[in-house]
């Protein structure tokens, strides 16, 4: 009796172990397919990096007169790459040069350096710099940054531009 109590708990176990294992299977397959709709998470390869970063350069508005890139140029082309990178790189470029046009115009055309200011304010409505792609303290940097500029002072706009500002 004793041999077969044994047999049927050592059964009970592989049993078990293989509800577990059927388990762990369908919860990463369901998983799987909840990714594959819409997740903004994953990584895509360098052409569709390079496509979704074009087709977002020409949905944004530009400073009259900018040279819009006609490729994505200085990152690896045999690279893996987040899926949100591309419009990413899109929306700091559109950032960076709608400070830049605010720097240029801030002294000269007092006009032209609001409008860029308010275009700069579309920023916190961009996907670049949601809550699932940067943090409060990026976004209250910026914030913090603009309200500087409007008052005059371009030094946050220097400092966020780096060396970019000296060209």
């Amino acid at each position: 009796m004793k041999d077969c109590t044994q047999k049927y708990g050592l059964w009970l176990r592989r049993m078990g172990m293989v509800a577990a294992v059927a388990l762990i299977l369908m919860v990463s397959a369901c998983s799987a397919a909840h990714g594959a709709q819409g997740n903004t998470r994953g990584f895509v390869d360098f052409e569709t990096t390079e496509g979704t970063y074009l087709e977002r350069i020409h949905q944004l508005q530009w400073p009259e007169g900018y040279a819009l890139p006609q490729s994505l140029e200085g990152e690896d082309e045999g690279a893996s790459y987040q899926k949100t990178f591309g419009d990413t790189l899109a929306s700091n470029l559109w950032e960076a040069a709608w400070m830049r046009e605010w720097l240029d115009a801030r002294e000269v055309d007092p006009e032209r350096a609001r409008a860029a200011l308010e275009e700069l304010e579309k920023a916190f409505d961009m996907a670049y710099l949601g809550p699932d792609r940067a943090d409060d303290a990026t976004r209250n940097h910026l914030r913090e940054v603009l309200e500087g500029a409007r008052e005059g002072d371009p030094s946050g706009i220097l400092e966020y531009l780096g060396e970019e500002a000296a060209q």
